[in-house]
Formats: structure tokens, sequence, C-alpha cells
């Protein structure tokens, strides 16, 4: 089974404006491998044998809540297509200065969605301040999945607010959270991931951009950390599939272990028991 743990779609309408806006945001540093579309998405797992896909949207803004939920029960619930019910695992958001952040993170688990995503960039906040540990611990007694970015973001200047040592905190203080810590701990910030993350039992995504692929701390972590906390992941539209797959494969991992990361990890973090047919 083939599960990418963390994916972003955009509206159709609004999917080149807003890829083309995050490119000249990181002056070109990246390029698309998709059109960010839900179509596109589903035509691209199709293509590369890909099961499932988490898509992870960002409320910017607390008022974003409602229709972000919305969306996700759509695609959960067949609005958005039979395939993209059959294939996509949508998350939800929930603004960390939303009044109603914990009436809204309980909306979330009842309706049945698996987790959120949390972006510490495009929703100002430092990763283990106290009322984001109290954030975290609601999500905790919840159940719920966090996805949070991790480390750097090339869009923004650099602020240190969700680099490895506060993953560290938050996995200390709130025990027992189903964290994932994208972009293999810290995008850039991979010596303090060996230093702070490697080998605890934190989850780490693989959402790795090309140009970093043959990093010797990069290929330290994929090859160290431990295998049942290591989830496959693009950030596609940021990076192809197949390019995803290489990169993992390249790792040395034995094949008990790279079946574990490409897909039986997140299998049972997300209760997803079976590959669902295209």
């Amino acid at each position: 089974m083939l599960i990418d743990s963390h994916v972003h779609t955009f509206p159709e309408d609004l999917a080149a404006r807003a890829l083309k806006k995050l490119v000249e945001k990181t002056n070109h540093f990246i390029a698309p491998a998709g059109d960010g579309t839900i179509e596109g998405l589903l035509e691209a797992m199709r293509r590369d044998g890909m099961d499932y896909a988490v898509v992870c949207p960002i409320a910017t803004k607390p008022a974003q809540f409602d229709g972000i939920l919305a969306e996700a029960l759509a695609i959960r619930d067949g609005a958005r297509g039979t395939e993209a019910a059959r294939h996509l695992i949508p998350f939800a958001s929930v603004h960390p200065d939303d009044e109603a952040r914990f009436e809204h993170l309980v909306r979330v688990a009842a309706s049945g969605i698996r987790g959120i995503k949390l972006h510490p960039y495009y929703q100002p906040c430092v990763l283990d301040a106290p009322h984001l540990l109290e954030y975290f611990r609601c999500c905790r007694d919840l159940n719920l999945v966090v996805q949070c970015h991790c480390g750097f973001d090339i869009g923004f200047p650099f602020e240190p607010i969700c680099g490895p040592e506060r993953v560290a905190r938050v996995m200390q203080e709130v025990p027992g959270l189903r964290f994932i810590a994208a972009h293999l701990g810290g995008w850039r910030q991979w010596g303090g991931v060996i230093e702070q993350v490697l080998g605890k039992d934190i989850y780490l995504d693989t959402a790795v951009l090309k140009p970093h692929f043959k990093d010797s701390d990069v290929r330290r972590i994929l090859s160290e950390h431990p295998a049942d906390k290591l989830l496959f992941a693009t950030d596609w539209p940021w990076l192809g599939f197949a390019d995803g797959m290489r990169f993992v494969q390249a790792a040395g991992l034995k094949p008990e272990q790279e079946r574990a990361l490409l897909g039986g990890n997140a299998s049972q973090l997300l209760g997803v028991t079976s590959p669902s047919p295209w």
C-alpha cells in the first residue's frame, strides 16, 4: 500500500494563480510538479500507483475553519467525486488564534475527520508556546493526528518558530500526541533534527525537495530514524510521487522497512485497512 501523508490542493479556479504566487514568494526556488487541483492530484496518483493521499489545508485566518471543514467533508463524502472519496484522506485546519479553537477541534473529531494541518509560518505561532501546548493536549485527548510544517519555510524570513528543538519540547510536554513533523522534522534544520529528534518516538514525513535529496544530514535521518516512525510524503504539488519514492528507495532500507515507510506506518496511524482500487 502506498500512502502520501502530506499533499495540498487548491480550488480549480484558484489553483494556477495560487501556485504562481507561491513560486514567486520563493523567488522561483520551487516549481510545481502538478497543477494543484484535486483532479490533477488524482491523475498523478493513478499514474504513479498511489493508493491514498492526505490532503492538508491551512487555515490562515480563524474565519476559514467552517469552509475548510466543509470541503474536507465534501471530499470524504463524495461531493468531489467517487475517486476523491475513495483515495483522498482530508484533514481539517484550526487556526491557533481562533477563539473557538477547542470547540472547533471537538467538531473536527466528532465529524470523523482524522486530523488537522498546522503551519506556524502561515498561522503565525511559536510551536511550543503555552497556548499551543494546550491546543496539542486537546488534539491528543481527541485522538486527532497533527500534521505540522517544521523547520524553515523558504517563502518567509527565518524565524525559529517551529524548529526541531521546539518539536522535541512539544513531544516532551504532550506525551501521546500523534504528531507528524513534516520535512524530516525540520526543513533545512536537519542538523538540529539529528541533535534533538533523531531516534525519538516522533513521526517524521519524507517531504524533501529534490535539491536536498543527497544532503548528508537528510540521508542520515532517513536511514537512522526508527523505521516505524517514518511516513512517505511529497508535499505535492511541490514534488512528484515517483521522485519521492526514488528518494526513499535510495536510502537502502530493508524491504520490510521500506514497505512500512511507503504506506504501512500511515495505514496504522490513520486507520486505513486496505488499498482502494482505482
